[in-house]
């Protein structure tokens, strides 16, 4: 396959700042498990990029990309190395291939931010991956914990006045 055909994929996939990725095309496919989506199972897929969550999630994830670095589906792993390990099970040769990106947290945080135009929550400051939810209006943006935290500020107990 042609070069101009073989992009690297962006610094972050789905919230997930992306570590390492391979092409995976013209690697025989072994079907070694199964990974499913809402729709389908998910089988031979072009591209591959291991990648760590830039919120809470415990570990790497491995997303299943087609050519534009969609993702069709994620598995998840302890460490990269055993995410490679579990990936050359399926993908035989592609230990090979994997290109690590070297991509900082701090590009990725600057990258997401320009692609979701550095939506946050106004109180706050958490980004979409931080939060529970957002609620979006024209002058803010307000996340779940900050509604829950406002609520309760606003309760009193019948001996408080209003406004004090």
């Amino acid at each position: 396959m042609s070069n101009e055909h073989r992009s690297p994929p962006p610094p972050v996939i789905d919230a997930a700042r992306v570590v390492s990725y391979a092409f995976v095309d013209d690697i025989p496919y072994c079907h070694v498990g199964s990974l499913f989506t809402d729709e389908a199972m998910i089988a031979q897929v072009p591209r591959l990029a291991i990648a760590v969550g830039l919120g809470a999630q415990p570990g790497p994830l491995v997303f299943h990309c087609d050519e534009e670095w969609i993702s069709l589906g994620i598995s998840d792993a302890e460490t990269v190395e055993q995410a490679k390990q579990a990936i050359e099970r399926i993908y035989p040769g592609v230990s090979e291939r994997w290109i690590d990106t070297h991509v900082t947290l701090e590009e990725a945080l600057a990258y997401y931010d320009s692609e979701t135009a550095g939506l946050k929550c106004s109180f706050c400051g958490k980004r979409p991956f931080e939060v529970e939810g957002l609620i979006e209006a024209p002058a803010a943006t307000i996340c779940r914990s900050c509604v829950e935290e406002f609520y309760g500020d606003f309760q009193f107990d019948g001996e408080d006045e209003v406004g004090n």
